[in-house]
C-alpha cells in the first residue's frame, strides 16, 4: 500500500470513529432553526422529540437575549384518532377568545390571551385534515405597543401569522 493510501485510511477511520462527526441531530419537519432565529432575532438552540411514526413531534426554539429576556417558539403535532372530535380539545386551549385565521390549514385560530396568562405570549391553534398543530411564541418584546399608529394587532402577530401557514403548508 502506498503511503498516500495509508494516510488516507487512517484519516477515515479517524474521522468515522468521532462521535461529533457521526452523530445526527434530529430535525424539525417544520422549520429549520435559521427561520427560527430570524423570527426571533438571532441564534436559537433548537431541540427536537423524536418523531413517531406518524410523523408527530415537538420542535422548540429558544433564544437567550443579552439583557436576560428569553424568545421561544414551540411548535407541536399531532395526529388525531377522530379529527372531527379530537379537534375540539384542542380548540379548547384558546378559551372563548379565539379570532379566526383564514387561508391557514383547516380551522386555524389566534388565541387572545387569557386574563393572568402572561404577557408577550401567543397560541395559534389549527389543523391539516388529521393533524393538529399548536404554535405557541413566548417572546417579552411581544407586548410592546404596536410599532406604528395604523396597526392595531400586536407587532409580531403578522409574524406569527407567517410561521402558522409555514407550519401547515408543510403539512400538505
Amino acid at each position: 500500500m502506498s503511503r498516500f493510501s495509508l494516510l488516507l485510511l487512517a484519516l477515515t477511520a479517524l474521522l468515522l470513529s468521532s462521535p461529533s462527526v457521526c452523530r445526527a441531530e434530529a430535525q424539525c419537519p417544520w422549520m429549520n432553526a435559521a427561520t427560527a432565529g430570524g423570527f426571533l432575532g438571532g441564534e436559537v438552540q433548537m431541540t427536537v422529540t423524536a418523531v413517531t411514526d406518524d410523523g408527530d413531534a415537538t420542535c422548540q426554539f429558544a433564544r437567550q437575549v443579552s439583557s436576560g429576556a428569553n424568545a421561544m417558539l414551540r411548535i407541536a403535532v399531532h395526529t388525531m384518532p377522530q379529527a372531527s372530535q379530537d379537534y375540539t380539545g384542542y380548540l379548547a386551549l384558546c378559551g372563548a377568545g379565539a379570532i379566526p385565521l383564514k387561508g391557514i390549514g383547516n380551522e386555524a385560530v389566534q388565541c387572545i390571551p387569557r386574563s393572568g396568562a402572561s404577557k408577550g405570549e401567543e397560541l395559534i391553534v389549527g389543523r391539516v385534515r388529521d393533524r393538529a398543530f399548536i404554535i405557541t411564541i413566548k417572546a417579552e418584546w411581544i407586548a410592546q405597543p404596536p410599532s406604528s399608529p395604523t396597526k392595531t394587532r400586536n407587532p409580531i402577530s403578522d409574524d406569527s401569522e407567517n410561521i402558522a401557514e409555514q407550519v401547515a403548508g408543510s403539512m400538505f
